[in-house]
């Protein structure tokens, strides 16, 4: 489905966001500013999650990620899979027991007072994970949530072999 720019335009407008730029699309992100003055977050959604979600600005919303709280990298392991996951979320959340209740036990986290040092440290651990032929692993029942950040436990790689790569790793990013 085709959307004209105006048309666009008008929905980001809608749920009150200012576009910086010219529409890319409806699966392209669109840099955006919000315009609730306490917020003012410079944001990138795309067009599907606004209309989807009827709201914009993922930093004042009420749900998901927030860059400017608290926030942990935790890494999880999963026995009857054999796979690792790495992941963040705010602090006080409740997404680590959400995935407990799915079979994952928590080996570690790591604290940080901006949740976009988080979000960095996770990019980064996951294009580490992704350069050696990287496959997830996806349970066939679907049971959880962010398969694309899970990799194989190998006899090669144990889970504190990962772990201590990933307490390197933000030492390397200085986060």
């Amino acid at each position: 489905m085709v959307i004209a720019p105006d048309v666009a335009y008008g929905v980001m407008v809608a749920a009150g966001l200012e576009p910086l730029e010219a529409y890319p699309g409806v699966r392209g992100r669109w840099k955006c500013r919000c315009v609730n003055p306490a917020c003012d977050a410079v944001v990138f959604p795309t067009l599907g999650s606004v209309n989807s979600r009827g709201t914009g600005c993922s930093e004042c919303a009420e749900y998901g990620f927030k860059r400017e709280r608290p926030a942990l990298v935790y890494l999880l392991r999963h026995p009857r899979l054999s796979a690792v996951k790495v992941g963040i979320c705010n602090t006080g959340t409740g997404r680590i027991e959400k995935h407990r209740s799915r079979g994952w036990q928590l080996h570690s986290t790591l604290a940080f007072e901006a949740g976009r040092d988080a979000e960095t440290l996770e990019r980064e651990i996951l294009a580490e994970w992704r350069a050696p032929d990287w496959k997830p692993v996806l349970d066939e029942n679907r049971t959880y949530d962010g398969w694309t950040e899970t990799a194989p436990l190998t006899a090669d790689v144990s889970i504190e072999v990962l772990w201590d790569g990933v307490v390197q790793l933000r030492r390397l990013l200085d986060l």
